[in-house]
């Protein structure tokens, strides 16, 4: 159980949404509020956590920039080298490329080609196939994939009666065949909230029986003025 000493206060200054209306997020100072837990016996203050937050999440953001920076030089650079040596009758899938020696290592990169296409954006492929079939079948194949529209995944209605009129159709030996059937049980709507007035058993269902996921975290700091 942790154990939190001093006061958590509520901003002054109301928290605003990007357009500039009120939020409701509510702004806590924890005016260095330190929180003792009883597996984690060297805690940060939280407004030195909240710094240290934002400055690692913004080197973070830094270094993935640099990385896929980088990483398109190494593609460039053996993209032209495999193609010429594959003209040439010496295909290579990878290549490690071998960087400088430093800090007591050798920097290298692995570079892979992979074997995964998508249709070139606003590409009719049924009209590129029309215009040459044989060269088109040469090079790609007709494959039938049923897929479920995202509406009906976001859509618990939807996906209810998709579930009953496969059952129908195909009954309950067929629905085994082609699909996997589990019967699962989510938290009601409105529980995040509902949870602090809950009556003592159904609180104890609720924990017995859920996890609830964890806060989420993102930087959201602004310029001092």
């Amino acid at each position: 159980m942790a154990k939190v000493y001093g006061v958590l206060k509520q901003a002054s200054v109301p928290v605003l949404t990007a357009s500039g209306k009120k939020s409701e997020v509510r702004a806590v100072d924890p005016q260095d509020t330190q929180v003792q837990v009883d597996r984690v016996k060297d805690l940060q203050p939280v407004k030195e956590a909240v710094r240290l937050y934002c400055k690692a999440n913004a080197e973070k953001k830094a270094a993935e920039k640099a990385v896929a920076k980088h990483a398109e030089v190494l593609r460039t650079y053996v993209g032209e080298l495999r193609t010429v040596n594959a003209v040439a009758g010496d295909y290579q899938k990878s290549y490690r490329v071998v960087g400088d020696r430093r800090d007591k290592r050798i920097h290298q990169a692995d570079v892979s080609q992979q074997d995964r296409w998508n249709p070139q954006k606003g590409m009719d492929l049924k009209t590129l196939r029309s215009e040459d079939a044989t060269a088109f079948d040469a090079v790609a194949e007709e494959e039938t994939v049923i897929s479920i529209k995202d509406e009906v995944l976001k859509n618990r209605t939807l996906r209810v009666e998709l579930s009953k009129a496969l059952e129908g159709a195909l009954g309950v030996e067929g629905i085994k065949k082609y699909f996997t059937k589990e019967t699962t049980y989510v938290v009601r709507s409105g529980m995040d909230k509902l949870q602090f007035t809950l009556p003592a058993q159904q609180k104890l269902v609720l924990e017995r029986g859920f996890k609830q996921a964890a806060d989420a975290v993102k930087d959201a700091s602004i310029d001092a003025e």
